[in-house]
């Protein structure tokens, strides 16, 4: 009798400890989800003009800001108007930042004689996309006009880019 005691005695002290660790063990349940954004578009809407420039034997800049059309003439003659570009983001997800970027460096306008470098400038780094009141941004720049700079029209073009912040 007393062996049986023994082995009840061990099979309780057994299951009370199956039972024990049992009611330490936790489980929960988590969600995952993920958000896909619409794809950020730009728009332009003019393009970037320095006008028509008068060089000469020492060469000048032109620089164009990115708050208006009114450019400032070193060195050069400018003739007639002149116009920063000018763009809008049109898709994007409501409320989301939109960085933008032009390239700083390695932009020249090329043509019949020395390739002409200009440096960009962004009127806005970053916007808040709102559907209902699409923002315009500007760009502007200085041009470098060289040393007796050749006649002729010169030209490049330069990627803008839009992107979620």
């Amino acid at each position: 009798m007393l062996n049986k005691m023994k082995f009840a005695l061990a099979g309780t002290i057994a299951a009370a400890s199956l039972v024990s660790g049992a009611a330490n063990a936790a489980t929960e349940t988590a969600n995952a989800e993920a958000e896909i954004l619409t794809p950020v578009a730009l728009s332009a809407v003019t393009d970037l003009d320095f006008g028509l420039i008068a060089g000469d034997a020492d060469g000048g800049t032109v620089a164009l800001p990115t708050a208006s059309d009114t450019r400032s003439c070193t060195g050069v003659i400018c003739v007639g108007t002149a116009t920063r570009a000018s763009f809008q983001v049109t898709n994007a997800t409501q409320g989301q930042v939109v960085a933008l970027s032009v390239p700083t460096t390695g932009v020249a306008l090329s043509g019949p004689g020395a390739n002409m470098p200009v440096s960009l400038a962004l009127s806005n780094a970053s916007i808040t996309f709102n559907s209902a009141a699409l923002q315009t941004v500007y760009i502007g720049g200085t041009l470098t006009v060289g040393a007796n700079q050749a006649a002729g029209v010169y030209s490049t073009t330069f990627p803008v880019t839009a992107d979620y912040q």
